[in-house]
């Protein structure tokens, strides 16, 4: 009710449909499984990893209702050995709601065209198919121009049990999408919490 009731700013994307932009900072360690074994808290595994580059410049994009998430999430699937049906938990980029819409569908969690059923039946909504965006995305928390870091710190620590008011119980696997460019470049990461 809120978003219908913010102010319009282009049909169809009302004022809450974008994200908030801000000022942040944000890092991750990266190391060897062998290394983070010495590590105090736990540390996730990066299981598979994808990406996928469609076009370079706006006009050149084909195709406005599709991503390439569903080529980076492919390679990532692939890399993990998992399917979009084995994860419970993503962080999605969403600038808008329509581009998490859009990844939710390249990704394979919804069929191509059912995203808008899927969401109405409450397919995110506590409790529902997918935990999404647990720190409140783009369109809640934050978006400084460096979204897929912060996506990536919140998979973190879901999976590590340290997401204080908002940790899930017992996350086996996270996915982190990242869109960039006119909807041009996609990442996908998969981890796991061991």
């Amino acid at each position: 009710d809120d978003v219908l009731a913010s102010p319009m700013i282009s049909t169809p994307l009302h004022k809450l449909d974008c994200c908030v932009v801000t000022d942040s900072g944000g890092a991750l360690i990266v190391t060897s499984a062998e290394r983070a074994a010495d590590l105090k808290t736990r540390a996730p595994r990066i299981l598979g990893f994808g990406e996928a580059i469609s076009h370079a410049q706006m006009n050149q994009n084909a195709e406005f209702t599709t991503t390439v998430a569903e080529e980076s999430g492919k390679r990532a699937f692939e890399s993990a050995g998992v399917t979009a049906d084995d994860i419970k938990v993503a962080q999605i980029y969403d600038s808008f709601t329509v581009t998490a819409a859009l990844s939710l569908e390249a990704l394979g969690f919804v069929p191509k065209g059912e995203v808008g059923a899927f969401l109405a039946a409450g397919g995110l909504a506590p409790g529902g198919r997918l935990a999404m965006n647990t720190d409140g995305g783009g369109l809640s928390s934050n978006h400084s121009g460096r979204r897929g870091m912060y996506a990536t710190i919140e998979a973190v620590r879901q999976l590590r049990g340290d997401s204080p008011g908002r940790q899930l119980e017992n996350p086996q696997l996270c996915l982190v999408n990242g869109t960039g460019g006119w909807m041009s470049a996609t990442a996908t990461l998969i981890l796991g919490s061991d």
